[in-house]
């Protein structure tokens, strides 16, 4: 048995304490049964904290996954170290949800996922909704599929239909990405965030210092060093790209150029 005190001294978030004792819960039966086990579904920013933990097993294979690539929140799924984890594998279902009468009114991913909830379905069982022009494709935990395909018939006063369809026929949508050419101190994680999203840089070091910002996924530090084509993440304001690095200008500043997704 793992000894888990070990591990989650690391946790002081009491939620983030709580959900590390269950993935290692999850790594004992995996060592103990040699079967697949998997997390809930994790939002991105908490996820690189628990695989970090679980790199350290050398006895087991990890893979995080989605429903589709690039996807934000993931389950991670642990398998004994002689089995390689296919996407097949992950016991994730995708549900489109297609509105009856889609003139209505404008329909947002808060109102699909809110009506999801209402029917009694935990978030950690809900990853990504892709909204798209008069439908949305829900990724749920395949143990609350049947119900929410059996119970959701509206979103918000909007009649609507669910179906279960293939992970393999999901077009994710082109995203909307606004181009800034812009110039920068360094290239530091808190200068390169202020330029994308025009913060003030004591603002984002706040954001930072409280875990809400992201390199490619992994937790940034004020000094990360951003690399030209890594993304960055900041919560509640969204996402950028280093795209292009052109050189210094005339008063020893960084010309970048930054996409920034809508």
């Amino acid at each position: 048995m793992i000894n888990k005190d070990l591990y989650l001294g690391k946790f002081y978030d009491l939620e983030e304490k709580i959900t590390a004792s269950n993935i290692l819960d999850k790594v004992n039966i995996c060592l103990r049964d040699h079967v697949n086990t998997f997390t809930n579904f994790i939002d991105m920013y908490k996820i690189g904290k628990y695989l970090e933990m679980l790199s350290s097993f050398r006895d087991i294979n990890l893979r995080a996954f989605g429903g589709y690539p690039d996807s934000e929140r993931n389950i991670i799924g642990l398998s004994p170290c002689y089995k390689e984890l296919e996407e097949s594998d992950f016991p994730i279902a995708a549900i489109e949800i297609n509105l009856r009468n889609p003139k209505a009114y404008p329909v947002s991913h808060r109102d699909y996922l809110g009506s999801v909830l209402s029917l009694g379905i935990d978030r950690k069982k809900i990853g990504d909704i892709l909204v798209q022009e008069n439908k949305a494709i829900v990724f749920a935990f395949e143990e609350v599929a049947d119900y929410i395909l059996n119970h959701l018939t509206r979103i918000r006063n909007i009649g609507a239909s669910a179906q279960r369809i293939s992970l393999n026929d999901i077009k994710v949508p082109t995203p909307e990405i606004k181009e800034v050419i812009s110039t920068v101190s360094s290239l530091r994680a808190d200068a390169v965030l202020s330029s994308g999203f025009n913060l003030s840089r004591s603002k984002v070091v706040e954001l930072i210092k409280a875990e809400k910002a992201l390199i490619n996924g992994s937790i940034a530090e004020p000094s990360s060093t951003v690399q030209c084509g890594d993304y960055l993440t900041l919560r509640g304001y969204g996402k950028i790209k280093l795209s292009e690095v052109k050189g210094k200008t005339k008063k020893g500043r960084i010309s970048v150029v930054i996409h920034c997704y809508k």
